[in-house]
């Protein structure tokens, strides 16, 4: 299965497949410079029964878009990523709209940065999330609190 990440630029993407498969997917000197992801990213997790799942990181900010219309072109699942602290964002407007456009029916919301918030916030935040995913394709997809820093 190949998965890619989507959302707005610092709401944690790469530290999440960081934490979920060990791997950094930022490699290049200029995103390690910037601290942001500026190219796709790639990741795999292998599993006891059946093929390792892959992901594919992409950009969040906006001026990288096309790197990112580029990773989620031939995606099986997509990962939305949206920080408890910010909560929805532009990009995560934009990119969850793509990932509506190209057909993309299979998902999960990471609902990031939940040591950074208050519980009260996390449930404001999940409650946006769940009312942005209704009209999409991507409606009824599982929501996760967590933290890849914490490791909640």
């Amino acid at each position: 299965m190949l998965i890619a990440t989507a959302g707005h630029v610092d709401h944690g993407k790469t530290s999440l497949l960081r934490a979920l498969t060990g791997v950094d997917t930022d490699r290049l000197p200029e995103e390690k410079r910037r601290g942001m992801t500026i190219d796709l990213g790639y990741a795999y997790l292998p599993r006891e029964q059946g093929e390792p799942l892959g992901f594919i990181d992409v950009p969040g900010h906006e001026k990288f878009l096309p790197n990112m219309l580029a990773g989620v072109g031939g995606i099986h699942h997509a990962l939305l990523v949206v920080a408890a602290d910010d909560g929805v964002m532009p990009q995560t407007r934009e990119h969850l709209a793509i990932l509506h456009l190209l057909g993309i029916e299979r998902g999960a919301l990471a609902l990031s940065k939940c040591d950074r918030a208050s519980p009260a916030r996390v449930a404001e935040v999940e409650a946006q999330i769940t009312s942005l995913l209704a009209p999409t394709r991507l409606a009824g997809s599982p929501i996760f609190a967590l933290s890849a820093v914490s490791g909640i």
